[in-house]
C-alpha cells in the first residue's frame, strides 16, 4: 500500500530536488502558491512553495527503496519521528491539492471586496488613510471613497495597495 511521506530539501532546491527524485521513478508533489509582490514599481504574480523547503513523495513500504531519496540531489532529509518517517495521510494530500489550487487562482480575477467594506491605504500617495471599498475598476485596480478636506472623494488605486481597515 502507497504511503505519502514527507521530504525535506536544501533551501530553494525543491525544484531541484523533485526533479531528480522524478527522474529515479519516484512520484511526487510540491504544493505551490501564488503570490502577489512588488518588483520595480509594479505588483507580479510570483509561484512560490506551500511549504518552503518540504515535498511529498509517494512510496510503498516494502517495496520501495528509501536510501536513495537521502542522497539526492536537492535533498536534505526525510522527516523522521524518532526512527519512522513521517507519513501523510491520502485525505490530508487530497486537501492540500484543493487549498493549492484556490492559491494559484489569478489575483484579481474575483475581488474580495465587497460595496461598502471599509479599507485602510497601505501603500501609494493615500498611505494611512481609511476608506469604503465602491467597486473594481479593471483587473487590478479599485475605486475607494476616502474622507478628505471635509467630503468623500472618488479615488481609484491598485487593488494590492489596500487592506481591511482595523
Amino acid at each position: 500500500m502507497h504511503h505519502w511521506y514527507v521530504v525535506q530539501t536544501k533551501p530553494q532546491k525543491e525544484s531541484l530536488a523533485v526533479a531528480n527524485l522524478e527522474r529515479q521513478g519516484y512520484t511526487t508533489y510540491f504544493p505551490k502558491m501564488a503570490e502577489a509582490k512588488r518588483r520595480r514599481q509594479r505588483w507580479q504574480k510570483i509561484i512560490e512553495p506551500l511549504f518552503p523547503r518540504y515535498l511529498f513523495v509517494q512510496l510503498a513500504r516494502g517495496i520501495d527503496d528509501f536510501a536513495p531519496i537521502r542522497s539526492t540531489l536537492g535533498v536534505l532529509n526525510m522527516v523522521r519521528f524518532g526512527n519512522e518517517p513521517a507519513t501523510i495521510s491520502q485525505q490530508a494530500i487530497d486537501t492540500i491539492h484543493r487549498q493549492e489550487q484556490i492559491l494559484l487562482g489569478e489575483p484579481g480575477d474575483q475581488p474580495a471586496w465587497r460595496p461598502g467594506d471599509k479599507v485602510q491605504v497601505v501603500e501609494g500617495a493615500f498611505t494611512g488613510l481609511n476608506g469604503v471599498f465602491e467597486k473594481a475598476s479593471g483587473t487590478e485596480r479599485v475605486i475607494i471613497l476616502l474622507d478628505m478636506l471635509g467630503r468623500q472623494n472618488r479615488v481609484t488605486v491598485e487593488t494590492h495597495d489596500i487592506v481591511p481597515a482595523r
